[in-house]
């Protein structure tokens, strides 16, 4: 089952994903405010959950904001790629950039993930992980076979792509990745973004004009 929040000022969709044994995990967890936070806390709670994982798709701080104090609140690990790091630990800067209040980052413990690799949590459940990066570096996607969806962060959106002009941003890299790596995964896969609305791989192989031009 997969549970979605809009969160903060930037409208980032976080997820819950859960098995059939009430282990979840959270993917990018943008609850920016005291409020936006007990949400999250409220549902999983009044969902008898227990989260494994804290999954990031990339390290800009709309996507991560609410992670630290999740990180804490339920003692689990901030899981990443290895080359999201150099963007995380500009939070400070970012925070003061595009507004989101301030992170205390100490005794926060991290978890990495190299593409590839299989994420696993609750009774078998597993994600595959792919490389999206491009509109950061370290940008990475979690593919669930389970539920036929792919937790793609900003990579691709409906209709559109992830802007690459942030730092560490790769036009090029992204366009490869997104089509060597997402749009060959099954026809009917929903894509499910870090902003907006779902989409599925058929949809934007068709639709997509950033895609279509190669």
């Amino acid at each position: 089952m997969i549970k979605q929040f809009v969160f903060n000022h930037f409208q980032v969709n976080t997820y819950i994903l859960q098995d059939e044994t009430d282990k979840c995990v959270i993917i990018d967890a943008g609850c920016d405010t005291e409020e936006e936070r007990e949400q999250i806390i409220s549902y999983i709670r009044n969902n008898n959950l227990t989260p494994e994982k804290l999954l990031l798709t990339h390290a800009h701080i709309d996507h991560f904001c609410g992670m630290v104090d999740l990180a804490k609140y339920y003692d689990i690990p901030i899981s990443m790629h290895p080359d999201g790091r150099k963007v995380f630990d500009i939070f400070t800067l970012q925070a003061q950039g595009m507004n989101f209040h301030k992170l205390d980052t100490a005794n926060v413990r991290f978890e990495y993930i190299d593409y590839g690799k299989n994420v696993q949590f609750g009774k078998g459940y597993n994600l595959k992980t792919i490389n999206v990066s491009g509109h950061c570096p370290g940008s990475i996607a979690y593919y669930s076979l389970q539920d036929s969806a792919v937790f793609v962060g900003d990579a691709v959106f409906y209709q559109s792509i992830g802007r690459t002009d942030l730092y560490g941003g790769n036009f090029d890299e992204l366009v490869l990745n997104i089509n060597n790596n997402i749009m060959t995964l099954p026809l009917d896969t929903v894509i499910l973004s870090g902003h907006g609305p779902a989409t599925d791989v058929d949809f934007e192989k068709t639709n997509n004009p950033y895609i279509q031009q190669y």
